[in-house]
């Protein structure tokens, strides 16, 4: 699969801009600042109907516009198809595919696989938990739709729950057999979801393993631990956990037993990756568990990524520049776009991949400017 053309209008530093990209590795390069991220942004929205920025589409709309038009030209396996986001202040937003609309934007999600590596990932490492399960919740929703739909389904009931327990406290009245009604149909969905999560692990860790040492060395261990209230994942473990949380719940007003309370531990040798992990260690760990990210999308869904990567190598020494730079070259079959504020550091990277076609693009105030296209032999 790869994005061909890119069409964007009143789309954030972009008021009108129309782009035609190479299949194989496209490097975006300019100041900070420029719109670099902003068409990586666009990219985003394609695949999951919302941009990596901000989760409000009006923030991704100019300054006193009325509405902004994000249109893309891909092939996917030979096939072309035109996917258009758009948006429009008092209407909402709309996805089209070959002008058909989309009616939910759920359906959507995982029709057009994307890995996106951004310097606010290190929030994985060094943020809350919830960061740490969205980061599991979007891998694993688009190449497993049915996991998508508990995930939504058990938002929703853990909502309606969460209600009825601030309606107990309003009314002070409490009634055991209707907080029962919302743990019976919390529980399948939750059931489910541990489920994929662990597979989703099983399946990943090599990778993610894999992809650390070509990057590192063989020196170093890097692990993932799954942390979780639940065990055994049986519906009577769950009931028990639900029973005991129960008086606390009600107190707090909010439930505190179920699997929205998991969280992923990094470590690199058995030590913390972040109390004791390095800029260039944590950095480094982060694209790794993208990278692992993109081979198993690619496996499950029998299609290469897009690939986008904003800025990831300020901070590298020359060492994991090169192993990275190999990798993206040998092992990602899928298109690319990275940024970078140096083109002089994208072309000395590249400078030995003989490999894939690459597009150099100069981004300045909104306007994309051509500036070198390298065919491979």
């Amino acid at each position: 699969m790869y994005i061909s053309g890119l069409h964007l209008t009143q789309f954030r530093n972009y008021a009108e801009a129309r782009l035609r990209f190479c299949p194989g590795i496209n490097c975006l390069v300019g100041p900070n600042g420029s719109g670099k991220t902003n068409l990586l942004d666009a990219i985003h929205f394609l695949a999951f109907t919302r941009g990596f920025r901000s989760s409000q589409d009006k923030m991704a709309m100019q300054d006193g516009e009325e509405f902004f038009f994000n249109g893309g030209t891909l092939y996917k396996q030979g096939i072309k198809q035109e996917v258009y986001v758009n948006f429009a202040k008092g209407k909402g937003k709309k996805v089209l595919v070959n002008q058909k609309p989309v009616d939910k934007m759920s359906d959507h999600i995982g029709k057009i696989p994307l890995v996106a590596v951004l310097p606010n990932d290190t929030d994985l490492i060094n943020g809350a938990a919830a960061e740490r399960r969205r980061f599991l919740d979007m891998l694993i929703s688009q190449y497993d739709p049915a996991y998508l739909r508990h995930l939504i389904a058990y938002e929703r009931v853990l909502s309606q729950r969460n209600a009825q327990l601030r309606m107990f406290a309003d009314t002070g009245r409490f009634d055991r057999d209707q907080l029962e009604i919302w743990n019976s149909q919390l529980i399948p969905h939750g059931i489910a979801i541990f489920e994929g999560r662990r597979q989703f692990l099983e399946a990943y860790m090599p990778f993610f393993e894999a992809f650390f040492r070509n990057i590192v060395s063989q020196k170093e261990t890097p692990s993932i631990r799954y942390r979780s209230q639940i065990n055994q994942n049986t519906t009577a473990e769950w009931a028990d956990l639900l029973a005991q949380t129960e008086e606390k719940d009600r107190v707090m007003l909010h439930s505190g037993s179920g699997i929205h309370r998991d969280d992923l531990h990094f470590r690199i040798d058995d030590y913390s990756a972040r109390n004791y992990g390095s800029q260039g260690q944590q950095k480094t760990f982060i694209i790794a568990l993208k990278l692992a990210q993109y081979r198993l999308l690619e496996r499950q869904t029998g299609v290469p990524p897009i690939l986008l990567l904003d800025d990831i190598f300020d901070k590298l020494d020359e060492h994991r520049l090169g192993s990275i730079a190999q990798l993206l070259d040998q092992e990602i079959e899928g298109q690319i776009f990275i940024t970078d504020t140096s083109y002089e550091r994208l072309a000395s990277v590249f400078s030995s991949s003989l490999r894939r076609e690459k597009a150099f693009f100069e981004v300045e105030k909104g306007r994309v400017k051509s500036l070198k296209a390298d065919n491979p032999e």
